[in-house]
């Protein structure tokens, strides 16, 4: 008899982005591994669209890694490839209707000319379609209080350049290698089961009936009761 995890059909997530910003080391948070290879500066480590497979709530996903957009220290032909290959990709997936979820990857700072060109970029591509856009944004294990609290400085001046996203997650992606306080393993922790349960909703979304696939009950809270012991924690840093 097929189990409910084998009958289940696997779900596109692409995660896409500048290069830099922790789209490799995303992937490697979600999937729980080092399978994705990562770079410590801004150069472009993923030259090319690969997906890696996880899991989620007996959910299985694939998680697609692609190229930096700005082709990092690389130039402007490598990004010129990599948008030309992304596009080319996002297009597979929306003739196949093989498309569950977008996630755009950006490092915690000020909207700039770049974040959202790239970010129209791809909704030109996908504008005509229902596929999901969220947003993650990295690099915040050194934020005082909150990692959300970016988002609520900042989620105005998106909206007010025409970015939009239906579900956000603001993380650290740093390794467990580099987690050397309670702190920074907390919240390493608490990024991983926040961005694995904003896709599992986020691409279930509209896909649910009796008998299929919800977040499960005892998860619901668990990552809003992290939050507040980090919080608590972060405090008396």
């Amino acid at each position: 008899m097929t189990s409910e995890v084998e009958s289940d059909p696997v779900r596109n997530v692409v995660v896409f982005g500048e290069s830099g910003v922790g789209k490799s080391s995303l992937v490697n948070l979600v999937v729980g591994s080092y399978a994705a290879k990562t770079s410590p500066d801004a150069d472009a480590c993923t030259i090319r669209t690969q997906h890696y497979d996880v899991v989620i709530h007996g959910g299985k996903f694939k998680i697609w890694d692609t190229a930096g957009l700005d082709g990092g220290s690389s130039g402007t032909r490598r990004a010129a490839v990599a948008e030309k290959n992304l596009k080319q990709s996002l297009r597979n997936f929306l003739k196949n209707d093989d498309l569950s979820l977008l996630i755009y990857c950006v490092r915690a700072s000020r909207a700039t000319r770049a974040l959202v060109r790239h970010y129209q970029r791809v909704y030109t591509e996908t504008c005509n379609s229902t596929i999901p856009m969220v947003i993650v944004v990295t690099a915040l294990e050194n934020s005082s209080g909150d990692m959300d609290n970016w988002w609520q400085r900042n989620a105005g001046d998106l909206s007010k350049y025409g970015m939009n996203f239906i579900d956000h997650a603001c993380i650290t992606t740093i390794g467990d290698d580099s987690c050397d306080t309670l702190v920074a393993r907390e919240r390493r922790a608490y990024s991983q089961e926040t961005v694995r349960d904003m896709i599992f909703r986020n691409c279930l979304n509209g896909e649910r009936s009796e008998g299929g696939l919800v977040l499960p009950t005892e998860r619901r809270g668990t990552v809003w009761i992290r939050n507040i012991a980090i919080r608590f924690r972060s405090l008396l840093r």
